[in-house]
C-alpha cells in the first residue's frame, strides 16, 4: 500500500517507520503576525494598502484617492491626442469614413478654432469665465463668508445654497438630458411599450423656465419612473436599461432640487448667520428673488458655443462617425477632460485648439489662481501657478511653467530642441512680453526639450491628500 504522507517511494522501499515532514508546511520566517481574524495583531512588515517597505501610506486600502492619482498618471494624454486629430484637420473630413451629419459638426468644430489675433484675447477670456460656474458680486462675497467664518454649519448652507441654485442654473440642460435619456430607453424595450413611453415623453415640457420644476417634476416621479419600474420588474429586465433608470433617477433629483422655491428657502436660511448677514447686510429673500429674475441662467450655467461645437465635435466621434477605427481615440480625449473636472482636481482646465491667421495649434493649461490658500486670507501672499503646454504644428510641443506672486515671479520654458540656436530670440522676446504688460519676471529659465509632462509633477496641492485617511468601503 502506498505512502500518502509521502510524495514519492524512497528507493529503499516503503519505510513507514519515519514521516518527512513538508518543507512548506509551517509558516516561513519572512511571515510576521499573520492575519487572525479574532485578534488584533502588528502590522509589521505587511504591505496590505498595496505599497513596498519603502511605502508605507497608512489606510491607503485601495483608496478613492489613490485610484484618482493612478488614472491621473494613466490617462491618454488629450495634448497628443487632439493635437494629431486637429492637425490632420480636412484629411478627416475626406478620408470618406464618415457619414454626412458627423462631417457637418467636425467641419463647424474646424470653423469655430479660426481666428485672428484681436481675437485671442477675448476668446481666452471667455472661456475661463465658462470655466468658472460661479461668478459676481454675489459669489464672491460667498467665498468671502466661507474662507473668514469658523461656524460649520454656515459652511454647509452655503455650500448647499451654492448647489441648489447650480442646479436651478443648469435645469435646462438637464432637462434635455432626461428627455434623451427616456428615449434612449425606448430603444431597450418592445414596441407596444415603446409607444406608450412615447405618450407619456408628450407631457414633457421641455420649454419650462429654469427654476419651474414643480410640474414636469411630478409627471416624472409619479408616471414616468413608476411606469419603467413596473416594465423591469414585469420583464425581470436587468440589463441596460436598469443602469439607464439609475441615471434617470439621479438627474430628476437634481432637476427637482433646483426649484426656484428651495433656492429661495436655502437662502432664507443663509440670512440667519451673522457671518453671512456681515457681507450682505439686510439683503432679504425677497430681493434676492428679484435679482434671480434678471440673471441669465444660460451664462450662469456655463454657457459657451464654442463648447458646445466642441462636445458635438466628441459626439461625433465617439459614435463613429468619424470611423470606428477612431472610436477609442475620442473616447480617450472625453477620459482625459473628465479626469481634469475631477472633484480631487484643485486646479481650472483649460483646453482649445486654435487655427490662428492660417496656423493651427493646441493649448492645454492648468491654473492654480491661489497656491498659497485663499485670497482672502489676510496676511497670506497670494501667488498663481500656471502649467500650460502647446504645440504648434510647424514648431513642436513647448512646455511653460509659470509662478507668479506679489513678492517674486519665476518661469521655465521647455521648447522644441531644433529651436536651440534660436534660444536667445526665445529669451528676447518673452522678457520684451512682460515688460510690454508691466509684469515683474525675476527668474527666467530656458531648456531644449524635457519639462513635465503631467499636472501632478507641477502641482504638490494634487497630492496633498495622499497620506490621508481614505479608505473605500
Amino acid at each position: 500500500m502506498a505512502d500518502v504522507l509521502k510524495v514519492t517511494t524512497p528507493l529503499s522501499g516503503y519505510d513507514n517507520s519515519t514521516i518527512k515532514n513538508n518543507p512548506q508546511a509551517g509558516q516561513g520566517l519572512q511571515i510576521q503576525n499573520p492575519v487572525d481574524p479574532s485578534k488584533v495583531t502588528r502590522g509589521d512588515n505587511r504591505t496590505d494598502s498595496g505599497g513596498s517597505k519603502d511605502q508605507q501610506l497608512a489606510f491607503q486600502y485601495r483608496s478613492n484617492f489613490g485610484t484618482f492619482l493612478n488614472m491621473v498618471k494613466n490617462t491618454p494624454d488629450l495634448s497628443r491626442i487632439l493635437t494629431n486629430v486637429f492637425f490632420q484637420g480636412e484629411d478627416m473630413l475626406t478620408g470618406g469614413v464618415m457619414g454626412e451629419e458627423a462631417a457637418k459638426r467636425i467641419a463647424a468644430f474646424f470653423k469655430a478654432a479660426q481666428m485672428n489675433e484681436e481675437d485671442l484675447l477675448p476668446f481666452l477670456k471667455k472661456q475661463a469665465e465658462s470655466s468658472a460656474r460661479f461668478s459676481g458680486g454675489i459669489f464672491d462675497k460667498l467665498r468671502q463668508a466661507m474662507a473668514e467664518t469658523n461656524s460649520v454649519d454656515l459652511k454647509a448652507d452655503i455650500l448647499d445654497f451654492i448647489k441648489k441654485f447650480n442646479d436651478m442654473s443648469a435645469g435646462r440642460h438637464i432637462l434635455n438630458d432626461i428627455s434623451r435619456t427616456v428615449k434612449d430607453m425606448q430603444n431597450l424595450v418592445f414596441k407596444q411599450t415603446r409607444e406608450q413611453i412615447e405618450e407619456l415623453l408628450k407631457e414633457l415640457d421641455l420649454t419650462a423656465k429654469d427654476g419651474d420644476t414643480a410640474s414636469n417634476s411630478t409627471l416624472l416621479k409619479e408616471k414616468i419612473v413608476p411606469f419603467l419600474g413596473r416594465y423591469i420588474s414585469a420583464n425581470h429586465d436587468m440589463g441596460t436599461i436598469r443602469d439607464k433608470i439609475s441615471l434617470l433617477t439621479v438627474l430628476i433629483s437634481r432637476y427637482e432640487n433646483g426649484d426656484r422655491e428651495e433656492v429661495l428657502q436655502a437662502f432664507s436660511k443663509l440670512t440667519g448667520y451673522q457671518g453671512f448677514r456681515r457681507f450682505f447686510g439686510d439683503m432679504t429673500p425677497e430681493f434676492f428673488g428679484q435679482m434671480l429674475n434678471q440673471v441669465d441662467m444660460e451664462q450662469a450655467a456655463g454657457k459657451n458655443e464654442w463648447s458646445d461645437q466642441f462636445l458635438e465635435f466628441l459626439r461625433a466621434g465617439i459614435s463613429g462617425g468619424a470611423g470606428l477605427e477612431n472610436k477609442q481615440m475620442f473616447l480617450g480625449m472625453l477620459q482625459s477632460l473628465v479626469m481634469s473636472e475631477s472633484v480631487y482636481m484643485p486646479l481650472l482646465h483649460l483646453a482649445f485648439p486654435l487655427n490662428l491667421n492660417g496656423k493651427k495649434l493646441f493649448s492645454e493649461m492648468w491654473i492654480d489662481p491661489d497656491e498659497e490658500g485663499s485670497s482672502t486670507q489676510s496676511g497670506v501672499s497670494r501667488s498663481a501657478r500656471f502649467f500650460v503646454k502647446f504645440d504648434i504644428k510647424e514648431l513642436g510641443e513647448f512646455k511653460l511653467v509659470l509662478v507668479y506672486g506679489e513678492d517674486m515671479s519665476s518661469l521655465q520654458l521647455y521648447y522644441p530642441e531644433k529651436m536651440q540656436k534660436s534660444e536667445n530670440s526665445i529669451q528676447k522676446g518673452i522678457k520684451a512680453i512682460f515688460e510690454q504688460h508691466r509684469f515683474r519676471l525675476d527668474n527666467l529659465y530656458l531648456q531644449a526639450g524635457g519639462g513635465p509632462s503631467s499636472p501632478v509633477e507641477v502641482f504638490p496641492k494634487i497630492q496633498e491628500g495622499k497620506n490621508s485617511v481614505d479608505v473605500k468601503i
